[in-house]
């Protein structure tokens, strides 16, 4: 895995396939090799050439001192992009990702051919910006967690049905119940980034000037982006597509990934 090395963050990187590129942005926490249980197979198959990288905070790419702002975030991507000789391409982000696509798309948007925001782009409710203070408050008392509590809190975001079902929690806890936990600072320095932006009041009022072609990808069961939020969002976006997955929670683009996988290479073919 090569890496960039930029002015504040090493960001290790990995290129797939031939093509026309895909940037794939991780969300929080999420370690870029998640993207090649579904996604990338799935867009390398219809042509493309796909990049995934590590963004701050989450190893083999380095943790420099919080706090990270999404701004920082999107600054890595666009110099890995530099880094690459990539003058364009097509962007899909998931959760804190899609922020980054989105704000690729409104800053930068001679960069971006199209943009996939996925379970990201919403007013931020409730829920969020107090679970997302919460994780902030516990990074800074910079205390480690047993493993089995980070496990235990990615499964708020499977449905509510899957929840009463023994074997799912079963089988997802012994996938990741055992992940050594996340240090700091990249835990604090992404939590820092993504409380500031739930708080972030102005930010939406950037959505209706965005000029490039937008795809806003939504779950049913999403409670951090939820599927009338996210229906809102696109209706203000011109020209932006809205789609939905059903069946799917926050983390449909793993669980639901051949759905996701087709609705990307769908909409990345007319841009």
């Amino acid at each position: 895995m090569p890496d960039y090395i930029g002015d504040e963050a090493t960001i290790a990187y990995t290129v797939f396939g031939d093509g026309e590129p895909v940037l794939l942005v991780c969300g929080c926490s999420q370690p870029a090799v998640a993207w090649e249980l579904n996604l990338v197979p799935a867009l390398t198959g219809a042509g493309y050439q796909v990049i995934t990288f590590d963004n701050r905070g989450v190893e083999p790419s380095s943790s420099p001192p919080a706090p990270y702002s999404v701004a920082d975030l999107t600054g890595d991507a666009l110099g890995l992009l530099d880094h690459l000789g990539m003058a364009s391409v097509r962007v899909a982000g998931h959760s804190m990702g899609g922020w980054v696509a989105e704000t690729l798309a409104i800053r930068h948007p001679d960069r971006v051919r199209g943009a996939a925001l996925m379970g990201s782009c919403n007013v931020a409710t409730s829920w969020e910006k107090a679970i997302t203070t919460v994780e902030r408050d516990l990074a800074r008392m910079d205390v480690e967690l047993p493993p089995l509590f980070s496990a235990t809190e990615t499964l708020r975001y499977l449905p509510n049905h899957e929840l009463q079902d023994d074997a799912v929690v079963d089988a997802w806890l012994s996938m990741i119940g055992d992940l050594p936990p996340w240090p700091n600072p990249g835990r604090l320095g992404q939590y820092e980034a993504c409380l500031a932006w739930s708080l972030d009041h102005e930010r939406t009022g950037a959505w209706p000037t965005i000029s490039v072609p937008c795809l806003v990808l939504a779950f049913e069961h999403d409670i951090d982006s939820p599927p009338a939020r996210a229906r809102d969002a696109a209706a203000v976006i011109p020209g932006a597509r809205y789609e939905e997955i059903p069946g799917a929670s926050h983390l449909g683009v793993f669980t639901h990934g051949a759905e996701v996988g087709a609705v990307l290479a769908d909409f990345f073919a007319s841009v």
